[in-house]
């Protein structure tokens, strides 16, 4: 089965940020490798990878039409970023984190840590506010 990634923010120039959302992540190398594939195929800049308890960022460089363009540019305490503890059911984290990117714009980030503010102004804020949060695919419980 082809890798679709769980939430994509779409803007009418293409995806601008793809979300992998993960209550648990029995192969993190197999799952980061099928993100960057897909943010190289279809050419989406920024990548999330999130589970409960980590969050990793990613951006396509554009310096090869592949996979090695993209780079993991920050890892993080997923914990800091949520208001209430997530759900830890496959789809009702995603669900879970489909809200939180909704949310994101009105939320205030000046209580996270520097590096972790700093990554979510520049590369997530700017699709989630210019972009639509949606579903990839039905989420079944």
């Amino acid at each position: 089965m082809a890798f679709e990634a769980d939430i994509p923010i779409t803007t009418p120039d293409g995806i601008a940020l793809v979300v992998e959302a993960k209550a648990t992540l029995p192969n993190p190398e197999r799952t980061e490798e099928d993100l960057k594939q897909y943010m190289a195929g279809m050419q989406c800049p920024v990548g999330l990878l999130i589970t409960p308890e980590r969050m990793w960022l990613y951006r396509d460089f554009y310096t090869a039409r592949s996979p090695l363009s993209v780079q993991r540019i920050g890892e993080f305490n997923a914990k800091l970023l949520w208001r209430q503890a997530p759900q830890s059911e496959g789809a009702a984290f995603e669900v879970f984190v489909q809200q939180w990117l909704e949310d994101l714009a009105n939320q205030p980030t000046a209580e996270f840590p520097k590096e972790l503010r700093d990554a979510l102004r520049e590369y997530v804020l700017p699709a989630v506010t210019g972009g639509e949060v949606r579903a990839a695919q039905p989420r079944y419980a």
